[in-house]
């Protein structure tokens, strides 16, 4: 046990003792430990003498020393009974209330106590780098730049993507949380648009010495064509790299690979003129592909119809480590006899690699038939986690392969067979019983689909993401019995556009059973009513993206809750209705072709403070008062769509310019009244505007790029 020394210890409290003769030339203390206290020396005869120290203790101690000597005095008199009657000598009497007030600290003679001494003892206070802005003046000066990184990660957690970027700029620690956070860096991608790759020139020069890394790169519309040190300082970190429509030959792709040694995932989209002037030279024994990336997982080779089995086969050799493939609508322009091949050569790399590949899309090939779904089946080891194909050949009677296939395949969890007509209901059944796994199935314009193939979705008990939009045979009660069930799940996104058969009743249990629902695709429905929307805005606070394009029969009514002809709930003599804007959550919203909707609606329903993309397309009872409201009540919008607004004037975009800050997309299209006024308030207030659709608006010149070249952010605009 650890022995504490004598001289750390401190009595909190003064203790009164029986009075006895203390020990000859012993210091003692008073009680009061703030202040020094008076040397006392004691006398064998009893006979007390204080030192002058006494005197110059301030005021308020004599007068608390004097109170404590009354109190015990009192004590004393009342403990002693008649006694007290007697006379006593006053200085006999203070020695006995100087020995009643005597501490603790008398009992231990041998330990030489410490005195305070009394002395003015300033310490600085000294403050962590994050407490600075708090000082003992009382004053605050906000200094959010040195919150601990832990709560600013937190804070942008919550944040979207866009938010976030807004944010970073604010600070250098808020920058270096926004872009090196690893889960955030990995959804940033920087993309490069219709420029030119060379070194010398914006905005490639400012990416060629960099201070950080790149590792997700996108490019579209670009020319390789020129030198440039780039990939030589940036590729040993690049991990992603996608390349749509981009102009790139042979030596520079060659160039590109061989810098990238950590490459992880490889997409070429569209980029024909790679393949199509990329020979293959026999002559020699150099390789073909003079680079290898081992660390490979995916490769899409996407809408190209020019690369031929020779650079496939190359491809694979150099990247042996696939997980996933994409050669969805390839093969398209070539002859039969070639689709086969390729087919067979992809066929043959799935094969190869069945024991590690786990996604496979091959949607919209053609001569995908049942001799194909019979290889795959038949791949022993091959278990893949998600499939996408294009299915529009009917299953055979006897033996059929997709049959086979999806009674094999028993660890999918994401399904893509969108426009794939040749699914019917006997085959959604086998999947819904041999895949128990699913969490995304996706089963848009399946036109043989019907209540009998539906009728099992409701056991699915991992499914988060359902499509079934375009399936018209599935009817309301396939819907309300099949889809929705009666048990409540999770289900994050539905998307059932085009279903002209849902009712109210269907909608009142969706919003019931579907809890975390968050996004919600109801788009061309012409059952939904203003009811079906007030039970949306009642039940699904969790929705962030909501289509309710060309639903025409809602009005002003449903999305304000004003005057409508029944009451939404109505319990004795309670009545409640609701607005649109009850959706907090709401960060997307689409009601183009909702003719009904006026003014009134964004007047009294439209007050989202974090509401980012708006489509109000069509609406044509749309105008400048409910523009003037609108701006003011959602002033976060990056996304406006005000296209085909016949009563949209140059003081919308006036309004829109100045008080939308962060408004990156504005379409106008077919808006006949606007002239080159708008143009200036773009010009002068648009900082951030990236995409302009102004085609049909006839009164504008000719020369509008020209007009807007002022705006630093702007990309491409959209004229006829």
């Amino acid at each position: 046990m650890h022995h504490r020394d004598a001289m750390d210890f401190v009595c909190p409290v003064s203790v009164f003792l029986p009075a006895r003769k203390p020990p000859a030339k012993v210091l003692s203390r008073s009680k009061s430990l703030d202040q020094p206290p008076p040397m006392v020396s004691v006398e064998e005869d009893g006979a007390i003498g204080e030192s002058s120290d006494q005197t110059k203790q301030p005021e308020s101690s004599r007068k608390s020393s004097s109170a404590s000597s009354s109190k015990a005095g009192s004590s004393s008199s009342s403990g002693s009974g008649s006694s007290s009657r007697k006379k006593t000598d006053p200085k006999k009497e203070v020695v006995q209330e100087k020995r009643k007030r005597n501490s603790i600290f008398t009992l231990f003679p041998s330990v030489q106590w410490k005195p305070t001494v009394e002395e003015n003892i300033s310490v600085p206070v000294q403050y962590c780098d994050w407490m600075e802005p708090f000082s003992c003046e009382g004053k605050f000066t906000a200094r959010y730049d040195l919150l601990p990184m832990e709560l600013i990660l937190k804070i942008f957690k919550q944040l979207n993507y866009s938010d976030r970027l807004a944010a970073s700029e604010a600070c250098r620690r808020w920058f270096e949380a926004a872009h090196y956070y690893e889960p955030f860096q990995r959804q940033m991608y920087f993309n490069f648009d219709r420029i030119e790759f060379n070194d010398e020139e914006g905005p490639i020069k400012y990416f060629s010495q960099p201070m950080r890394t790149y590792p997700y790169l996108s490019f579209t519309f670009v020319e390789f064509t020129k030198h440039s040190d780039f990939w030589l300082n940036n590729g040993m970190y690049i991990r992603e790299l996608t390349l749509r429509c981009c102009l790139i030959r042979k030596k520079k792709f060659i160039t590109i690979m061989k810098n990238l040694p950590v490459l992880e995932r490889l997409e070429l989209m569209q980029c024909d003129e790679l393949f199509k002037h990329w020979t293959l030279d026999y002559s020699t024994d150099e390789p073909m592909f003079p680079f290898t990336l081992p660390h490979l997982k995916h490769l899409s080779l996407a809408a190209c119809d020019y690369y031929n089995e020779y650079h496939f086969e190359r491809f694979i050799e150099a990247a042996p480590a696939l997980e996933s493939i994409d050669v969805s609508n390839c093969f398209i322009n070539l002859y039969l006899s070639r689709r086969m091949t390729m087919i067979s050569r992809v066929m043959r790399l799935v094969s190869k690699n069945r024991n590690i590949m786990k996604a496979l899309n091959i949607s919209d090939i053609p001569c995908f038939d049942d001799v194909a779904w019979h290889l795959l089946a038949e791949m022993s080891g091959l278990y893949l986690t998600h499939f996408t194909v294009t299915y529009t050949d009917r299953i055979p009677l006897k033996d059929p392969g997709i049959l086979k296939f999806f009674s094999v395949q028993t660890r999918l969890t994401h399904l893509d067979l969108t426009s794939s007509i040749g699914v019917n209901d006997i085959c959604l059944q086998l999947i819904v019983e041999s895949c128990p796994l699913l969490e995304v199935l996706k089963l848009r314009r399946c036109w043989l689909l019907s209540d009998e193939g539906v009728q099992d979705l409701h056991t699915l008990k991992h499914l988060r993401v359902l499509d079934v939009s375009s399936c018209e045979r599935i009817s309301d009660y396939g819907m309300r019995v099949g889809i929705i069930g009666k048990r409540p799940r999770q289900v994050d996104e539905a998307y059932f556009s085009l279903l002209c058969t849902l009712s109210d009743y269907t909608m009142y249990y969706l919003v019931l059973m579907f809890k975390n629902l968050q996004v919600l695709d109801l788009d061309s429905n012409a059952t939904i009513t203003d009811t079906s929307l007030q039970y949306l805005c009642c039940y699904s606070q969790d929705l962030r993206n909501l289509n309710l394009q060309s639903c025409a029969k809602l009005t002003d009514a449903g999305f304000t809750g004003i005057d409508l002809p029944e009451k939404t709930f109505s319990i004795w003599d309670v009545e409640e209705t609701f607005a649109i804007d009850r959706l907090k959550k709401l960060r997307v919203l689409k009601v183009s072709g909702c003719y009904r909707m006026t003014d009134f609606a964004l007047r009294y329903g439209f007050r989202f403070n974090e509401l980012k993309e708006l489509s109000l397309s069509r609406c044509h009872q749309i105008s400048e008062a409910g523009v003037e409201r609108l701006v003011s009540t959602c002033p976060t919008l990056e996304y406006l769509d005000l296209s085909e607004c016949p009563n949209i004037n140059d003081n919308c975009v006036k309004m829109i310019a100045i008080q939308l800050k962060r408004i990156s997309t504005l379409k106008l299209a077919n808006c006949p009244l606007l002239t080159e006024i708008c143009l200036h308030y773009l010009v002068t207030f648009c900082k951030n505007l990236k995409y302009l659709y102004v085609r049909g608006c006839f009164k504008l010149p000719p020369d509008i790029a020209e007009r807007l070249s002022k705006i630093p952010t702007l990309r491409q605009v959209y004229k006829s």
